[in-house]
């Protein structure tokens, strides 16, 4: 809902020994987002940056628009006044989330067929797995 919102997601970021899947297109994460040594965030999260869970260039490199933390709870006020000094940023951010906001949201309505929602990302996921198993055979 926040993401749909147009709020910039906060994370506070750890590190993480756990080895990720997410290296396909020279992308790995050593970052897990959810707890000291957590799994690596682009093995959480959907169609994330190398993770080899839909084409490449449908992927979303969340970096783009996530605040991410480090060090603790300590640092989000710092980490969150620093990025409110910085208008420009702020915007980059927001248009970032509006390009992909959709893609965690059900299409609703007479013309939820006309843009891509979370239902056409999940479907173009299923082609992307079925052609990557049918070329292998």
């Amino acid at each position: 809902d926040a993401i749909v919102m147009g709020c910039i997601p906060v994370v506070l970021a750890f590190d993480t020994s756990k080895s990720s899947a997410s290296v396909a297109g020279g992308f790995a994460s050593n970052t897990s987002w959810h707890s000291p040594g957590g799994y690596p965030m682009g093995d959480v999260y959907p169609w994330a940056k190398g993770s080899n869970g839909t084409y490449p260039e449908e992927e979303i490199d969340y970096r783009l628009f996530v605040v991410e933390v480090h060090g603790g709870v300590g640092n989000v006020k710092p980490a969150v006044e620093a990025l409110m000094e910085n208008p420009r940023e702020i915007r980059r951010r927001q248009l970032m989330l509006r390009k992909y906001a959709p893609y965690f949201c059900y299409g609703m309505g007479g013309d939820s067929h006309s843009y891509r929602d979370a239902f056409s990302k999940m479907m173009e996921s299923v082609r992307f797995y079925l052609s990557s198993i049918s070329s292998e055979t």
